[in-house]
């Protein structure tokens, strides 16, 4: 049996990139003839979208004719990427929700493959072979001499660190409850961080060999004081063992140190900056035991087995 998907489209991009995305989706889901629903998120504050999409993809005259449903949720403009997204998935209608960036090209029949992955409760997440992005976007995790990073990963591999934002399956129930952590706002550490909560809990992000899409538009490079502050939020959020966070607090002091000496601004800035959210760090801190510690997911990471 096809089940239907909701497919969530933050619609921030380009309206060219957005446009020439649609009609590729629209095209597969017409031909899937399941039921699926497209839902763009208007953050723009002003409608704005919502008149785009009724003048650039009017509905068809009759039901009858109807194979897909196209509608805008408007939000404030300030919401937030996590929020959008969480909100969303609440509107969505079906149980299944396909989150998507704007600029994505899918292939044909992409969805049947990750509607089969999460038919195993294991799986959080079902993601596509990304195309249209250098090998060495696929990140994974790691830990050198006290310090969490993201290094460039196997692209053959088939189960992910992180969760990407920009093409992922999800269940619609799990997203709303697990939410977004503002902490990360805004960029790629909303989804890391998602991903990574579940994966403590023992469950898997894969990454479906039979599911092809293309990201036309490269990913945006963010800024550097945002990415270093939200890389020690991560650090300090999930850290759960003594050994760790002692070799942590003993790098993270020598950095600091020599960073004063060589007069470098940006890294004391990023630390200044986390450290203000320490007691929105402390509540968002996971409560009791997990079944994955943060030294056994790293040490998969590095190894690769992940199962």
């Amino acid at each position: 049996m096809t089940l239907p998907v909701s497919i969530v489209i933050r619609g921030a991009g380009p309206r060219a990139e957005l446009e020439a995305a649609l009609l590729a989706l629209l095209g597969e889901l017409e031909w899937r003839a399941a039921g699926d629903e497209v839902l763009l998120l208007d953050e723009s504050g002003t409608q704005e979208l919502a008149e785009w999409a009724a003048q650039h993809f009017p509905p068809p005259p009759t039901f009858e004719r109807a194979s897909c449903e196209l509608r805008t949720l408007a939000l404030p403009r300030s919401a937030g990427v996590g929020a959008a997204l969480r909100a969303g998935a609440a509107e969505a209608t079906h149980p299944h929700v396909f989150l998507m960036a704007s600029g994505l090209r899918v292939g044909a029949q992409f969805l049947e493959p990750l509607c089969a992955a999460l038919e195993d409760p294991r799986v959080f997440a079902a993601v596509p072979w990304l195309r249209g992005q250098p090998p060495e976007a696929l990140l994974g995790a790691r830990w050198n001499a006290g310090e969490f990073a993201c290094a460039a990963e196997d692209p053959a591999l088939a189960e992910l660190d992180f969760l990407p934002l920009e093409a992922c399956l999800l269940r619609r129930d799990e997203l709303c409850a697990r939410g977004f952590d503002p902490l990360f706002e805004p960029g790629a550490w909303l989804g890391r961080d998602l991903g990574w909560r579940a994966r403590r809990e023992g469950r898997r992000i894969l990454r479906i060999a039979a599911s092809s899409v293309e990201l036309r538009a490269p990913l945006p490079a963010g800024d550097a004081l945002a990415e270093e502050r939200a890389r020690l939020l991560f650090t300090w959020k999930h850290l759960d063992e003594e050994e760790f966070w002692r070799e942590h607090l003993a790098a993270l002091l020598e950095r600091t140190l020599r960073a004063a000496e060589e007069e470098r601004r940006e890294p004391l800035v990023a630390l200044a900056l986390a450290l203000e959210e320490l007691a929105a760090l402390a509540r968002a801190r996971p409560a009791g035991g997990s079944a994955q510690s943060f030294g056994t997911l790293i040490s998969r990471s590095t190894s690769g087995t992940r199962r």
